[in-house]
């Protein structure tokens, strides 16, 4: 079967997810509102194939790249899909772990994997990170402990109305940050107001906020995956001492009273940076998502 690819368009919205509920490794790079809300500035199509029931999906921009399939992996033909629709010498990127295994156990010496260490997605203990208990998270408490003491604060979630206000300091903090270190900026700004000009319509989104004398301070926007929490976005004024630490915890404290079978959070990847992924070891991960560059000869 010859895969038809598409442009990923919101209409598309309920079809995916239920794919994307399927899949046994559910990666953030995977999920409708970061492939929906990228789309503009790295060209994302999935391809339907009802014969298999698989969502396959590609990034066209600055060029293409092969990603991996959603849906249910556990079949015995990869072999005959891949070389149907890829050739006899594909290449994948962003190939989570879970799936990469099953690969190799069909595929055995005709396949070979590199590492993608700054794409691994952080796993934690929601519970931990909502409670910040015991010694391991003395440093962070005392930091939302001074926060508290300093601001007379308040947590609220993201609904459509308070959507604007957000863009508004979403906006804000991009002209605030405009010229710094921060890499694609700009383009991530383009996907966060995507996803918040159409909060009503994508579903599973969560979000907070933190307010200080009215005034927004710190957000995030995350989203339900089944029994666990993505956080995919989370912006703070620097000015506001801890704003990071304050809105991660209130996020989660809230989500597990309103969720309580929550047990994972997913903070996603570092990138590479060494600053956020020092961040990242900070909160003591139990586990990553790992992915990998994967070359395929079927040929050898």
């Amino acid at each position: 079967m010859h895969l038809d690819f598409k442009d990923i368009a919101l209409k598309d919205v309920n079809a995916f997810m239920a794919h994307w509920e399927l899949t046994e490794q559910r990666s953030s790079d995977y999920c409708f509102p970061i492939l929906w809300g990228w789309a503009l500035d790295y060209g994302y199509q999935a391809a339907t194939d009802p014969s298999t029931g698989l969502f396959w999906i590609r990034q066209t921009k600055p060029n293409i790249y092969n990603i991996a399939p959603i849906g249910s992996w556990q079949r015995d033909n990869w072999e005959e899909l891949i070389r149907e629709n890829y050739g006899d010498s594909p290449e994948f990127w962003l190939v989570p772990e879970k799936l990469l295994d099953i690969w190799k156990k069909q595929f055995g010496g005709k396949i070979s994997a590199e590492e993608d260490r700054g794409n691994w997605e952080y796993i934690y203990n929601i519970k931990d990170l909502a409670e910040l208990a015991g010694g391991k998270y003395v440093k962070k408490r005392n930091r939302v402990n001074q926060f508290r003491r300093r601001y007379d604060y308040v947590y609220e979630p993201i609904t459509p109305d308070l959507v604007p206000a957000v863009i508004e300091f979403q906006q804000q903090w991009v002209e605030e940050n405009a010229g710094s270190y921060l890499p694609g900026i700009e383009q991530e700004s383009n996907c966060i107001m995507r996803i918040l000009n159409s909060w009503g319509d994508v579903p599973h989104l969560r979000g907070g906020v933190i307010k200080v004398a009215d005034r927004i301070v710190a957000y995030t926007i995350g989203e339900l995956a089944v029994d666990d929490i993505l956080v995919h976005f989370e912006k703070a004024c620097l000015e506001y001492n801890a704003g990071f630490q304050v809105i991660n915890k209130e996020f989660l404290t809230h989500m597990l009273e309103d969720h309580p079978e929550l047990r994972i959070v997913n903070r996603e990847e570092d990138l590479n940076d060494l600053g956020l992924r020092e961040s990242k070891m900070s909160y003591l991960p139990i586990g990553f998502i790992k992915k990998y560059h994967v070359r395929i000869n079927f040929q050898q």
